[in-house]
């Protein structure tokens, strides 16, 4: 457990975990010594143990951001006191992040923060940080290049092993993580997801968390498809990868680096399929446990070979055992 005593920085890490930041977190603090400082968007306000919620009060996305980006730093100051280290998951483009940063460093905060977003990202402000924390090697040397002489740490993500697990393999790709909001469904790829299901008549699970998302796919009557509209737990998830052989994450933008539906899927034997603009593209290509492709004409033919071949099933499993199993999260108490 995290010893000294610690604020953990992030939006929605209250509530349920669904989101690879608020899993990582409630696998993390478990001890006296922690605070989650959870910034409120997508899920409902809940009252938990150790955790305060910046609430979200406007349904508008400019006012919620103005409110809550003015009260968060007097949050930071009232906990100075007692916490000394912040460790964020969270974001750091942009002006508000800058002196946010600055102000953290005023209060003498000893500041880790982990890179969880891609490569579009603007990440000068971590300059303040004392140490950063990402989850490739890809991702280091990318950072490396604007941070020479800075603490930067790659630690792999980590799941649940025991609970999610292969069994019988079936011909089926699952979309685990459709975005809330339609508007976002392009940069996710999900457009292009919608277009191989029109054309080819593969079975599909697809997961949503919103009911607006859901909705827009239940209006498109596809057929062969299971639609699913609630939050998973992780013995739910787990039993529906398990039977699982491929997973499609054609990400354009908004790219997170090791994206925690394919680590999960990994564990259950689950191949991958996506392009090379995350660093989990390395170790795909690596241990042959997925394909990663260059244009969207190979997103078909790379679903019909792992259909074929058995072997990307196996190695997806050996992959997740190699690379992300619980042990992982020791090295966040250094």
């Amino acid at each position: 457990m995290i010893t000294e005593k610690t604020i953990i920085l992030g939006t929605d890490l209250h509530n349920k975990p669904s989101e690879l930041a608020s899993k990582l977190v409630r696998d993390l603090v478990k001890g006296t010594d922690w605070k989650i400082l959870s910034i409120q968007n997508r899920k409902d306000y809940s009252k938990e143990k150790n955790t305060t919620i910046i609430p979200k009060i406007f349904s508008s996305d400019k006012l919620r951001r103005i409110f809550q980006g003015s009260i968060l730093p007097f949050y930071l100051l009232f906990n100075r006191r007692r916490y000394k280290k912040i460790i964020m998951f969270w974001n750091s483009e942009g002006k508000y992040h800058y002196f946010l940063f600055k102000f953290m460093k005023i209060l003498k905060y000893n500041i880790n923060f982990v890179v969880i977003s891609g490569y579009d990202k603007n990440y000068k402000n971590l300059k303040f940080c004392d140490k950063i924390i990402c989850q490739s090697e890809r991702m280091k040397k990318y950072l490396r290049k604007d941070f020479p002489k800075k603490d930067i740490e790659a630690i792999y993500s980590w799941t649940n092993l025991e609970v999610f697990i292969p069994r019988k393999k079936e011909n089926i790709i699952l979309i685990p993580s459709v975005p809330y909001k339609i508007k976002d469904f392009e940069g996710r790829g999900i457009h292009k997801i919608i277009k191989i299901l029109k054309q080819e008549n593969f079975k599909s699970v697809i997961i949503f968390r919103s009911q607006e998302a859901y909705n827009y796919f239940k209006n498109l009557n596809l057929k062969n498809i299971i639609l699913i509209n609630k939050i998973l737990n992780d013995n739910e998830l787990g039993k529906i990868m398990s039977n699982i052989k491929v997973i499609p994450l054609i990400y354009e933008k908004n790219t997170p680096d090791m994206p925690l539906s394919a680590i999960e899927g990994l564990a259950s034997g689950c191949a991958i399929i996506c392009k090379d603009n995350m660093g989990l593209a390395d170790i795909i290509k690596k241990e042959k446990c997925g394909i990663v492709i260059k244009s969207d004409n190979e997103i078909i033919p790379a679903i019909k070979k792992i259909f074929q071949n058995i072997n990307y099933n196996k190695n997806a499993r050996k992959t997740a055992e190699k690379y992300f199993d619980k042990k992982n999260r020791k090295k966040y108490y250094n």
